[in-house]
């Protein structure tokens, strides 16, 4: 009897993790290995203290967007801002009205949801879930502080949420640190980001440029806070 419930137990804990954690998606691991090459990426905005950058992606439609700033500030200060799920909508200031949820937390990731309003006429809000690491995405990353990547659609939560929205499946991003000889660090930040949806191309990359501009600098904004509180 004893040995029937071990193996009941054992077959539970696995069909457990078959539904909770197998079905969320695989790391793209291609996708972050383009964002995380700094060869192959185009200056298009160098008039602000920003340096805003693209990339294209292969066997993508959509470019990716990178902002790069040389500041003096501790990367495990920036580091902490990113995995602050739970308060970006305390200092994300720029990026309007959203909502934003931690949904697991473990030694390792954080689980996150995200629900961004949209308010154009005949377009769809979206949503979408995520994995946010405190580290680089492979053995040999020693430059990235953060690599997050989007979760397939887990309807179970998203039947609890009140919204009409659509869902984002193809994403990625990296929070970039690299010293340089000047005593100050080079942080970036690297995203591809597809909206889905029928807008057109040229629409979606005005949007994710601006997008991603906006988050780095509320976020350095937020880490420089923190460190002079902490100084």
């Amino acid at each position: 009897m004893k040995k029937y419930y071990t193996v009941c137990l054992s077959l539970l804990f696995t069909f457990s993790k078959f539904v909770f954690s197998g079905n969320l998606g695989s790391k793209p691991t291609n996708l972050l290995n383009s964002l995380h090459d700094n060869n192959g990426w185009e200056v298009i905005d160098s008039s602000s203290n920003n340096l805003v950058s693209i990339k294209e992606i292969p066997g993508r439609d959509l470019f990716a967007v990178m902002v790069k700033k040389e500041i003096n500030l501790p990367k495990e200060i920036l580091q902490d801002v990113i995995m602050d799920i739970n308060n970006y909508k305390q200092f994300l200031k720029s990026s309007g009205s959203f909502i934003s949820n931690e949904i697991k937390r473990t030694t390792e990731f954080v689980d996150g949801y995200q629900f961004i309003p949209i308010n154009i006429p005949f377009f769809d809000n979206r949503e979408y879930f995520f994995r946010m690491y405190p580290s680089g995405f492979k053995d040999d990353d020693s430059i990235s502080i953060i690599h997050w990547y989007l979760l397939n659609e887990q309807r179970p939560i998203l039947k609890k949420k009140d919204h009409s929205a659509t869902y984002l499946n193809h994403g990625a991003g990296l929070w970039v640190a690299e010293n340089q000889f000047n005593n100050k660090t080079s942080f970036s930040y690297r995203i591809y980001m597809d909206p889905g949806g029928s807008l057109p191309t040229f629409l979606i990359d005005l949007i994710n440029k601006t997008s991603v501009v906006n988050i780095f600098e509320d976020a350095i904004a937020e880490a420089q806070n923190r460190y002079l509180k902490r100084n």
